[in-house]
């Protein structure tokens, strides 16, 4: 009933920004082959012969050299597209740039959530650097949103700063991998508390296990302090009003004990 224009149509005299092209069938990218090297499409269904003039930024996450050499992309296609590739490197190659994007998202979950801080704790940002991100920015965003969702439900939503540690990433090497939890682990020493093995965390799952470890911790700091709430404060390097929270969450004596109802 009426004319319809696409995008290379409404591009003319442009810029059109083509995602992942690399997922393109065959059939498909020899028609946006000739596109390129002539300049001419043609609407569906019609025979006419529309020129255009349109600058095309392609971006794929796949290996479009190693796509080309097993048949899955077109080694024309390839070399037209390529004219001046800019590679965009892995976060895990970006060093801290995941602590500079951890802060934006951050920004966006402050106002989503309505909460008036969001803060990462040392510990946490090691473990963010440790991690190789096989899901890159993506997975980041979402890790921190649930993360930031886990830290407000255990320390209100009113708090002035919700601090944000390793145990509210829940990033899946921290258990895994004792050797990166050893080295990612706090420089304060306190008395050893019971180590969470793999097997108890698949007995009892990682929020049960992640309480009982806070309880040992916090129990055996109480003990060495005597008691001085500042003292662990300090030590635990916590908010005294988040410290008291936790205590009265997990069931924890101020003077060391663990209360039994």
């Amino acid at each position: 009933m009426s004319d319809r224009r696409g995008r290379f149509e409404l591009a003319d005299g442009g810029t059109l920004f083509l995602d992942e092209v690399g997922e393109l069938p065959l059939a498909e990218q020899a028609k946006l082959l000739r596109a390129l090297q002539n300049g001419e499409i043609q609407r569906v269904g019609s025979d006419k012969i529309i020129v255009v003039d349109v600058r095309i930024i392609a971006a794929t996450n796949r290996h479009l050299q190693q796509e080309v050499k097993e048949g899955r992309f077109r080694a024309d296609l390839y070399h037209r597209l390529s004219v001046y590739p800019l590679p965009v490197p892995p976060l895990r190659e970006r060093g801290k740039d995941v602590i500079l994007l951890a802060g934006y998202f951050f920004e966006k979950s402050q106002h989503q959530l309505g909460v008036a801080k969001l803060r990462l704790q040392q510990t946490a940002i090691e473990q963010l650097m440790q991690y190789d991100w096989p899901g890159n920015v993506r997975e980041l965003e979402h890790l921190l949103s649930r993360a930031a969702l886990r830290a407000i439900s255990e320390q209100g939503r009113l708090a002035s700063i919700i601090s944000i540690g390793c145990v509210h990433l829940g990033i899946e090497f921290a258990v895994n991998q004792p050797e990166v939890a050893a080295e990612l682990a706090p420089v304060t020493q306190v008395d050893s508390p019971a180590e969470i093995e793999l097997a108890q965390v698949c007995r009892y799952g990682l929020r049960d296990s992640t309480d009982q470890y806070q309880r040992h911790v916090i129990c055996a700091v109480l003990a060495k302090k005597r008691g001085n709430l500042a003292a662990v404060v300090r030590t635990l390097k916590l908010d005294r009003s988040n410290l008291i929270r936790t205590m009265r969450r997990l069931d924890i004596d101020p003077n060391g004990g663990v209360l039994v109802n």
